[in-house]
């Protein structure tokens, strides 16, 4: 008896029944692809990150900013060089072939030289934080996909009005709930 009562508590403790359970089908995992692939193509393509994210209306902003960053960089190299064109010439002590710096004193067109090489420099800057930030925008949206938006959260924050026979006070209210 004590043998058969010895069973029957060890099988209610392990959590083993007496009858037969039919075969439970797992869910197919999710076949993801490796992370460090999108991380590649994240980083291989601008706008990559925002396409797998399905945040198509990031994709003008990221291209648009780089088309003018770009434009911007052609447009100071080319002048940049012109400059720099022109006052090699004058320190020659050679005629300027282009009329626009003709006229211009060497202090001048020294100053203007270095105004361009900022300007064209900063553009470069410019379009690798564009790309960084295109690259953390990607990833950060990508963590917050699963994050819950919804009503049924455990921190709630509300405005307050609390009144005392001797003033009335607002401010916000922090409610946590733990379930």
């Amino acid at each position: 008896m004590i043998r058969i009562f010895s069973i029957i508590l060890l099988l209610i403790f392990t959590g083993t029944s007496l009858k037969a359970q039919a075969p439970v089908k797992k869910p197919e995992p999710k076949k993801e692809s490796n992370p460090y692939q999108k991380v590649t193509l994240i980083a291989l393509v601008p706008g990559a990150g925002q396409i797998y994210n399905k945040k198509y209306w990031k994709l003008p902003i990221i291209y648009g900013g780089f088309a003018a960053l770009g434009y911007s960089y052609v447009f100071y190299k080319n002048e940049y060089n012109s400059v720099r064109e022109a006052y090699i010439q004058v320190l020659n002590k050679q005629p300027v072939t282009n009329p626009e710096f003709a006229n211009l004193p060497e202090e001048m067109l020294l100053n203007v030289r270095e105004s361009y090489r900022k300007s064209r420099d900063l553009s470069i800057i410019s379009m690798v934080g564009l790309y960084a930030l295109q690259i953390v925008d990607a990833t950060v949206d990508a963590h917050l996909k699963g994050f819950d938006m919804s009503e049924n959260l455990s921190l709630r924050i509300s405005p307050d009005i609390r009144q005392t026979p001797y003033c009335t006070s607002t401010g916000l209210s922090f409610t946590l709930s733990i379930r």
